[in-house]
């Protein structure tokens, strides 16, 4: 249940949200928050939020800014926690002054796991239950005790194997928080922390926090773990987010990992079916991948300028949710549920109309020379650099450093392209430049890596229509979509060879590519043959001319007029129509059979005769041929016939 009032609706927003409020303010000024509580107005710095459980969400896109408010964060009225009352101030900046708008919230209605670990934007939260009998592992902790936090004690475990203790008070001004309710211990830390270490699991880097909270007089002692896993990436075509699928600083050696269930949310809401918006969401050993395309929803695009040099990124905010069990010996066990909070996003990209990369490096002092460039692992040869369009220009300056331009067409075969989808043609470039310090030859090196996107490089479009003797295509191909674009039949690309070893009829201008298969072409398919007509289809293929991946394909299916002929089809059947009827003397089709007796046509009339059977079957035979150091190459299609003659004995007439 969540009731908010005393704000527009257009404006501020609130709702409930799992185990934490969630406010959206919509304004072209950054607001900023109070909390109220019985006690007054708390201002809401980034200090404040990170050790109280707020989060100011760095995730600003469409002119919105979203507060999260955790269930047991400071100023939050808590009963027994069940029922989490909010009050809060939004404050934001216009023409007249600040205007502050009241939003009141009351969150209920939890489940709780035993344990919870949540990783925010700017801080770790860890919430374990807090009465006795609760976990046979661990001895409970009376809420009666609080009186006396002098002798509460947290005992860090730090990187180099030594204990650190340190008073409750002293913790909290060090960036801790350590609250207790009726049914949970909560502790809270930011990122970074002086006893905070970042440890490699399964490759990922992650933060850990290993904390022990004891009661010097009972020594009543509680494990508080809490550990942040961060790796996001991007590789042109999908935002990636990798964790670790077993999270070690979560599991206990003696205790059998059991993963319950995993999923992924978009701002704040997990997803029923991640691959309803195209995410890719799989376990693939010892880590979780999580894959966002470009162009889902909850992916936004933001522009930007820097350096008078237009520039975007794709960024979205992502939830994940691991609820696993530690099963112990006895049989007994508990459920972690870790979630943890991530933006993703793309490294800022570049976006060029002229499709050429502009490269400025400087300045350079005099004493120093490029000696190489090398481009996505490629070193730049002079020699060949203006047959490929590319220039490397010196820039001199007056006080007798140097610059230099590097101007490289996307088109070019070292840079790297792929192709998103929607006519988004991505390119990126990794340059090394190496400089040499004259006369001693010290050499040292500048790389970047640099990325573009076109927006108009469309696939061309493939248009077919039938004829009598086959099937014409036609496409546009541009020069420059012919750089990214490859026609292929099967495997094969189309070219000249192809079509003049295959007999289609191929003819290309300026602006179109015409493509005339005749009907008993390679690269047919048939289908529905009976004695008055068939279906052939033919297709081609749209790959990238670099990665070979298909883009698209297109098939035209064409109705066409039965002749004498011989199919064989590709699971090994083959289809022979002939006409008997030119025999002397003259039989009747229906008495037409193959060396096997028992293979009699499947269709006939007065004419002509149908016959469907296997290559290995109705006594056909197999040759091979052999030819050695030598290859046989005919530069006519070949030709194939029927013999027809007659056994007079029992009047049976056969067909090899």
């Amino acid at each position: 249940v969540c009731v908010s009032s005393g704000f527009s609706e257009s404006d501020v927003q609130s709702v409930c949200r799992d185990r934490y409020l969630s406010i959206r303010v919509a304004s072209t000024h950054a607001p900023h928050f109070e909390a109220l509580d019985k006690n007054g107005i708390h201002f809401i710095s980034e200090q404040v939020a990170s050790r109280c459980g707020y989060t100011i969400s760095t995730f600003r896109m469409d002119g919105f800014t979203t507060f999260r408010a955790s269930y047991y964060s400071c100023f939050t009225h808590n009963q027994n926690d069940e029922v989490f009352t909010f009050r809060f101030n939004v404050v934001v900046s216009g023409r007249g002054g600040q205007i502050s708008q009241p939003v009141s919230a009351v969150c209920s209605g939890l489940i709780w796991t035993h344990r919870e670990v949540i990783c925010e934007e700017d801080y770790m939260e860890v919430r374990k239950p807090a009465t006795p009998g609760t976990l046979k592992h661990m001895t409970g902790l009376s809420v009666t005790v609080l009186m006396w936090c002098s002798v509460w004690q947290l005992m860090f475990l730090q990187s180099d194997g030594q204990v650190f203790s340190m008073p409750i008070s002293e913790a909290q001004s060090q960036g801790y928080s350590l609250t207790m309710s009726t049914q949970r211990v909560v502790l809270r830390s930011r990122y970074r922390q002086l006893h905070a270490k970042v440890i490699m699991v399964d490759s990922i880097p992650v933060e850990v926090v290993q904390v022990s909270l004891f009661f010097k007089r009972k020594l009543t002692v509680m494990m508080i773990d809490l550990s942040m896993a961060y790796s996001g990436s991007f590789d042109g075509t999908w935002l990636h987010w990798d964790i670790p699928w077993v999270m070690t600083p979560l599991v206990e050696e003696a205790a059998r990992f059991e993963s319950q269930s995993l999923k992924v949310g978009v701002e704040g809401v997990l997803l029923d079916e991640p691959t309803t918006r195209g995410f890719n969401l799989v376990q693939q050993g010892g880590l979780v991948q999580i894959r966002v395309p470009l162009r889902a929803e909850g992916v936004y695009r933001k522009s930007l300028v820097v350096n008078n040099v237009y520039k975007e990124l794709y960024v979205i905010f992502l939830l994940y949710e691991h609820i696993f069990s530690l099963v112990y010996e006895d049989g007994s066990s508990i459920n972690t549920s870790h979630v943890m909070y991530i933006l993703c996003s793309s490294p800022v990209e570049t976006i060029s109309d002229d499709q050429v990369f502009i490269v400025y490096l400087g300045n350079i002092p005099a004493d120093v020379i490029l000696e190489q460039v090398w481009i996505n692992g490629n070193q730049l040869m002079m020699a060949e650099s203006d047959e490929r369009g590319i220039s490397l220009s010196p820039v001199v300056h007056s006080n007798g450093s140097r610059a230099y331009e590097l101007q490289l067409p996307f088109k070019d075969v070292t840079v790297h392209r792929m192709y998103l989808g929607g006519g988004v043609m991505h390119y990126s470039i990794d340059i090394n430049f190496t400089l040499t310090i004259m006369p001693q030859r010290d050499s040292y090196y500048y790389q970047t890596f640099i990325t573009a996107q076109v927006f108009n490089a469309f696939p061309p479009e493939i248009t077919a229509h039938c004829s009598d003797r086959g099937i014409t295509f036609s496409l546009v191909l541009t020069p420059q979509a012919m750089s990214h674009w490859e026609v292929g039949v099967d495997h094969e690309p189309l070219t000249l060879e192809l079509a003049a070893q295959r007999g289609y009829h191929l003819h290309h201008d300026a602006h179109k590519t015409i493509l005339e298969v005749p009907v008993f072409s390679i690269g047919y398919t048939y289908e529905g043959i009976n004695l008055s007509n068939f279906y052939g289809t033919f297709k081609l293929l749209l790959r990238d001319s670099k990665t070979l991946e298909v883009q698209t394909s297109t098939s035209k299916r064409c109705l066409f007029k039965t002749e004498d002929m011989i199919v064989c089809s590709t699971d090994g059947t083959i289809t022979l129509v002939t006409s008997p009827t030119a025999t002397w003397p003259t039989v009747l089709p229906e008495r037409i059979s193959l060396l096997d007796p028992a293979c009699r046509p499947k269709q006939a009339d007065q004419s002509r005769v149908l016959f469907e059977f296997k290559v290995d079957s109705c006594g056909t035979r197999a040759m091979a041929r052999l030819s050695v150091e030598r290859l046989f190459r005919s530069a006519s299609p070949g030709f194939g016939s029927v013999k027809v003659f007659e056994i007079l004995k029992g009047h049976n007439l056969n067909k090899l």
